[in-house]
């Protein structure tokens, strides 16, 4: 349901394990590992493979917390890319590489539970907490921690990252209300979406938003 960014907005795109095979030679795509660095695929292989290369490197921060929301657990070296962008300033034109900002989130959003498995899930506080943490893992790891929970990946940004990152946890927090979730599901028709499933994305989401909020200082007191 995604469109196709290269048609609508032109120009290549340049997947991220290009950036990383330049950086490490010794990388294995299979297994997300560079051998001769003993180096997991991680956050920081990312930021090392496009040092220099793109204008804001906060970018994959932002990528990385929007997989946290929605659940993505398939984030590996070629399912991001960068790709040439262009600004006008006083007049000059100004190609840059920038992060391709919609790049294949299929493996999210409950993705992978069965609609027999729904209402069990939502009626049962185990089974929703293993749905959003417990099993929630990131493809890109921190350092040589990987596979990594979503959530511990978040608190190793706050940490570290905050500067960089405290904006795109302040969109969500005021753009991911209920109202506007509500929205975007109604407009799918109920045979693509089923109303069970709705309640269990509309659940889901909101969930996921208050942990990073918590983990950010930014959730509201109730």
């Amino acid at each position: 349901m995604s469109y196709n960014i290269v048609k609508q907005h032109g120009g290549g795109i340049i997947e991220g394990i290009n950036f990383i095979q330049n950086q490490y030679p010794y990388y294995d795509k299979d297994k997300l590992f560079d051998r001769y660095n003993n180096e997991q695929y991680s956050v920081q292989m990312i930021l090392k493979s496009i040092s220099g290369l793109i204008s804001d490197k906060s970018e994959i921060f932002k990528l990385i917390i929007f997989d946290a929301l929605i659940g993505n657990s398939d984030r590996h070296h070629s399912n991001w890319g960068l790709k040439p962008m262009s600004k006008n300033n006083q007049d000059r034109l100004t190609i840059y590489l920038g992060l391709c900002p919609l790049y294949d989130n299929g493996s999210s959003l409950c993705a992978y539970v069965n609609e027999s498995e729904i209402n069990q899930i939502l009626n049962d506080n185990m089974r929703f907490e293993s749905l959003v943490n417990t099993k929630s893992k990131s493809a890109i790891g921190w350092n040589n921690t990987r596979p990594i929970r979503h959530f511990d990946l978040i608190k190793e940004i706050q940490a570290n990252y905050y500067d960089l990152t405290e904006k795109y946890v302040k969109i969500i927090k005021d753009n991911i209300t209920d109202e506007n979730i509500n929205n975007i599901l109604n407009d799918f028709d109920n045979n693509i979406i089923s109303l069970d499933m709705k309640k269990l994305l509309f659940k889901f989401i909101i969930e996921r938003k208050n942990r990073i909020l918590e983990i950010y200082n930014m959730k509201d007191e109730v």
